[in-house]
C-alpha cells in the first residue's frame, strides 16, 4: 500500500510539473480485473504514466480436494502504472503495482454427507463449510499494450496484456455447525489437513493473468 501511495503521489506530482505540455486520456475498460477506466497523462513523446481503477464480480462452480463449492471472485484494485513507447509508437511497455483486495469467497454445496480429507461427515451435524481466499496487498504488474501516443488526443481503442504477481494465496476456511456437540474432534483436524492441501493446490494462483480493452478519449 505505501509504494502505490508513493506511485500516485509521483504522478500527480509528475503530471502537475509538466501539465501545460502534457496530453490526459481517459479510458473506460473492461478486464480480467473488472470493469473501471484509467486515466493516463503523456509527459514525454516517449513516456507516460497511468492510474487505474476496476471493480467486478465473477461466480463459479469449483472442487478443491473432496469438496464442492461455489467460488465467487470479487474484483477490487487500484493501480499506478508508468508507460514506456518505444520510438513514440502506441506500442507500450508498462510497469507498476496494484493495490490488491481481490478474493475468492466459497460455500460448499448442500449435501447429505460432506467429505473432508478423504471422510465422510453428515452435513446435519457438521453443517456447511465456508472460507475465502485472498492475495498479498500490493501486487507489481508487468504488460504490453497497444493505445494512443502519450501526445496523440482523439478517440482510439487500447489493449493491454501482462501479468499481475499477487503472491500466494492465503486460504481460510472454517465449519458452520447446526450442533458443535455432534461435531467429532477429529473432523477439525481432518478439515486443517483439507484446508492446507487446498492452499497447495492453488498456489499457481500468485499470477494472475492480465487481459483488457478500452477505448481511450484524449484531449
Amino acid at each position: 500500500m505505501k509504494l502505490i501511495r508513493l506511485m500516485l503521489t509521483a504522478t500527480v506530482a509528475l503530471a502537475a510539473s509538466n501539465l501545460i505540455a502534457a496530453s490526459i486520456a481517459v479510458t473506460p475498460e473492461v478486464a480480467t480485473l473488472g470493469y473501471g477506466a484509467s486515466v493516463g497523462i503523456g509527459l514525454t513523446p516517449m513516456f507516460g504514466v497511468r492510474v487505474a481503477a476496476h471493480t467486478g464480480s465473477y461466480s463459479h462452480n469449483l472442487k478443491k480436494e473432496n469438496i464442492d463449492y461455489n467460488g465467487k471472485l470479487k474484483l477490487n484494485n487500484v493501480g499506478a502504472l508508468l508507460d514506456l513507447y518505444p520510438g513514440g509508437s502506441g506500442f507500450r511497455l508498462s510497469g507498476g503495482a496494484f493495490s490488491n483486495s481481490d478474493k475468492i469467497d466459497l460455500t460448499s454445496k448442500p449435501g447429505g454427507t460432506i467429505t473432508v480429507n478423504g471422510v465422510a461427515y453428515p452435513s446435519a451435524a457438521v453443517g456447511n463449510i465456508t472460507g475465502d481466499v485472498k492475495f498479498d496487498k500490493t501486487s507489481p504488474y508487468l504488460g504490453i499494450g497497444w493505445g494512443g501516443k502519450p501526445s496523440g488526443r482523439g478517440f482510439g481503442l487500447t489493449f493491454d496484456l501482462g501479468v499481475l504477481y499477487q503472491g500466494s494465496p492465503k486460504l481460510r476456511v472454517q465449519a458452520n455447525p447446526t450442533n458443535p456437540a455432534l461435531v467429532p474432534p477429529s473432523f477439525y483436524t481432518n478439515l486443517e489437513a483439507e484446508r492446507a492441501k487446498t492452499e497447495h493446490d492453488i498456489r499457481s494462483y500468485r499470477y494472475y493473468p492480465v487481459v483488457g480493452v478500452g477505448f481511450s478519449i484524449g484531449f
